[in-house]
């Protein structure tokens, strides 16, 4: 079976387990990206050899947290990384002689990667930074924020991990039903901030045990700098509806895959859209 994206196929193989998604049969290697012949144009081409080029696929920090998660899951030691340091002071204090000055403040060995930056349009000493955080087991995001133009930093996670995957109508593209648990894994961080100082950040999430996803975003009020950001709601609003605020998308089926998002507020003052957040993203759809 084959699924059409942008015009280009994606192969998917038959033989791969319906319980398993698209994400998790990615970082398998049970899926692949259609490699695509091209006929190279020009005098001659007879005796030129075809080339071939890869269909677009998963990005490379979806799939390294999905592996990474499956790894984890399928690991019986528990056993973490190795953590030694001479003190017991936060990062924070111990950055080098020369002011590289660390952002991120796990002092452990867990890997943080893909990093982002942005600058608070109403104050150029505050920052926020976003990167992929494993400090809490299957990978994760991790805020970062500085007050002082980046001389000393505080961290935090995002608040995603209450909310539970309900695929509320407007908010997903073939839906499915429900699964009413948490997400496992996150990756791809992306923030910006708007106008009034207000910042933004959003992360692709996805569970292992079954195939619901979603992009989730989170604000941080005007003033706060990135130092604090609300709830993402964890379910139904006392209607019975499911929850919306800060959902952009959010899936569970055995088609559609979410990845790769990135965001950007207006933040120009004399802008008629003043203040809109805009958010694009990657949908893979197997169901072609």
């Amino acid at each position: 079976m084959a699924a059409l994206l942008g015009g280009l196929l994606v192969s998917v193989p038959i033989t791969a387990a319906a319980k398993d998604s698209p994400i998790k049969r990615a970082a398998k290697g049970t899926l692949k990206a259609r490699v695509i012949p091209v006929t190279p144009s020009g005098v001659g081409i007879s005796a030129i050899p075809q080339a071939v080029k890869k269909a677009p696929f998963f990005s490379a920090g979806l799939l390294n947290s999905a592996s990474e998660a499956l790894e984890r899951a399928g690991s019986s030691s528990g056993e973490g990384s190795l953590s030694v340091s001479l003190s017991s002071l936060g990062c924070g204090q111990r950055n080098s002689a020369d002011k590289n000055v660390r952002v991120n403040q796990d002092c452990t060995f867990r890997r943080q990667a893909e990093t982002t930056i942005a600058v608070n349009p109403t104050n150029s000493n505050n920052l926020v930074a976003g990167q992929n955080d494993s400090r809490i087991g299957y990978n994760h995001c991790g805020i970062d924020y500085t007050l002082d133009g980046g001389r000393t930093w505080g961290d935090q996670l995002p608040p995603f991990w209450q909310r539970l995957n309900l695929n509320p109508p407007g908010h997903t593209i073939l839906g499915g039903p429900a699964a009413f648990r948490t997400y496992d894994a996150a990756s791809d961080p992306a923030l910006t901030f708007d106008s009034e100082g207000r910042a933004f950040f959003s992360c692709v999430l996805f569970d292992i045990a079954d195939n619901a996803n979603g992009i989730l975003v989170a604000s941080s009020p005007a003033g706060a700098g990135g130092s604090f950001f609300n709830n993402v709601p964890s379910g139904l609003t006392p209607t019975g509806a499911p929850g919306t605020k800060y959902v952009v998308v959010e899936d569970n089926n055995d088609f559609i895959s979410h990845d790769k998002e990135f965001i950007v507020a207006d933040s120009y003052a004399s802008s008629p859209f003043k203040d809109n957040v805009y958010i694009t993203w990657t949908v893979f759809n197997f169901s072609c």
